[in-house]
């Protein structure tokens, strides 16, 4: 049963993995939320960026991995936000947002200008009402899921 935002974030703790089991758990779901369904193997769910990423991880209260996000510096004071996944059970009960607020304060703490990212469209409104804005349709991965690039625009002192 779905329980309502606050209630259930009281259980929740995000870490960044740190233990061979917190990195085996964090790119399981990864793989299971962002690739398995479409017929894609083991593996794929990682890049060549991961060692040089900021990596977020949710854990409910019996230490399952039940969301996960990561973000990494690009050119020009930008970042770019991807794999960032939350049970479909757990979905609307606010992991999503706490993960993103966390890829944005690292993103401060690089004194990133602009965070961008190629969102599923699936997903579009809860960028949005997290202060994205569209940019341009972006790829179709596996020529099955629309993606829509977006962007945020950081607060710099």
């Amino acid at each position: 049963m779905r329980r309502h935002g606050s209630s259930l974030l009281k259980d929740i703790t995000f870490k960044s993995p740190q233990t061979d089991n917190d990195w085996i758990d964090y790119f399981q779901l990864r793989w299971k939320l962002l690739r398995k369904p479409w017929g894609q193997p083991p593996g794929s769910e990682r890049d060549e960026l991961e060692k040089n990423s900021y990596h977020i991880m949710a854990l409910d209260q019996t230490g399952q991995t039940v969301g996960v996000a990561r973000i990494h510096q690009g050119e020009n004071n930008t970042a770019q936000i991807r794999y960032m996944a939350v049970l479909d059970s757990l979905q609307q009960t606010g992991i999503g947002s706490q993960l993103l607020e966390r890829l944005e304060k690292q993103a401060e703490d690089w004194n990133t200008e602009t965070i961008w990212l190629n969102a599923r469209n699936t997903a579009l409104g809860f960028y949005i009402k997290k202060g994205y804005i569209k940019l341009a349709s972006a790829h179709k991965l596996y020529d099955l899921i629309p993606h829509t690039k977006i962007e945020k625009r950081m607060h710099t002192s």
